[in-house]
């Protein structure tokens, strides 16, 4: 095959790597015997100056009838980054990660510092441990958390510290870290979350149970009622079981039928089984970007 370049988010252009797509359909969880025809699938599909959207467009053509679980993964960390565009959501979904991490949480709390007052995301108590925690969402991807967010997280800990008797300070992003960012907070003893940091502990794996995924992972919903849903504090999937309909403001309503056909989704997210889920391509070609 001749040499094949594919353009990147970046705009960067590289050359095309079967390895590549083989580690990120690794990372991702697609049965590794359907990873070979996939491959075949991508390459009879390739051109020159091809998008990696477009090939994870071809490797969903190979896949949506595939695998469901896999799918999914593909659609977490899109689904999160439509959370947005404010951070108050991603706020909520950090603070239920933290609860089931084992921590008392408080959201939006607003405490007086040795020079000035501050508003804490995420406030945790813990084992008679008290910590805060700085929630920073990004809505573009390729954007990086860098070391001016990791520096003025530091300096809110330690105008707190003292007089909130606070022990812990945590820095949560949903996208990466800068080296220089992680290099920092290591120094510094300031814990991180990132999508793909810590290894075995990043926001990744800590939202793999499907207990946590967004309602912005469902197709059923438009962006519309995604939206709204997310302005009245409705962010799991789950929490859409709670309920026998949904009127907000007098003039939001989902017909029953509807309703029905979200909530059977919902339990197939949950159970592990069912329809396929569309996948992100942001997550499944990771390494080609």
């Amino acid at each position: 095959m001749d040499q094949i370049y594919v353009i990147k988010q970046s705009g960067e252009k590289e050359l095309f790597s079967q390895d590549k797509v083989l580690a990120s359909m690794q990372r991702v969880g697609v049965p590794e015997a359907l990873w070979p025809r996939a491959v075949e699938h991508i390459k009879k599909n390739l051109h020159q100056d091809i998008k990696t959207n477009e090939i994870f467009s071809h490797i969903l053509e190979y896949l949506k009838d595939k695998d469901r679980n896999a799918s999914v993964k593909f659609n977490l960390k899109q689904a999160i980054f439509q959370l947005g565009p404010t951070g108050f959501p991603f706020e909520r979904f950090m603070e239920r990660v933290f609860q089931n991490m084992g921590y008392k949480t408080q959201v939006d709390l607003i405490l007086e510092g040795e020079c000035v007052n501050h508003e804490v995301d995420i406030f945790l108590e813990k084992d008679g441990k008290k910590g805060i925690v700085e929630a920073k969402f990004h809505n573009q991807q390729g954007v990086k958390t860098d070391i001016h967010v990791a520096l003025y997280t530091y300096a809110r800990f330690l105008d707190l510290k003292e007089k909130n008797n606070i022990s812990e300070i945590w820095l949560v992003t949903n996208t990466k870290l800068t080296e220089e960012a992680i290099t920092y907070s290591k120094c510094k003893n300031m814990d991180i979350i990132a999508w793909n940091y810590p290894q075995g502990a990043s926001l990744q794996d800590l939202v793999g149970n499907p207990k946590m995924y967004p309602i912005t992972i469902l197709n059923e919903l438009s962006e519309q009622e995604k939206q709204l849903f997310i302005e009245n504090n409705i962010i799991f999937c789950d929490q859409l079981l709670n309920k026998e309909k949904f009127n907000f403001n007098g003039n939001f309503i989902i017909k029953e039928e509807k309703l029905n056909r979200i909530k059977n989704s919902v339990n197939m997210i949950l159970n592990g089984n069912g329809e396929k889920v569309s996948a992100s391509h942001d997550e499944f070609f990771k390494n080609l970007n």
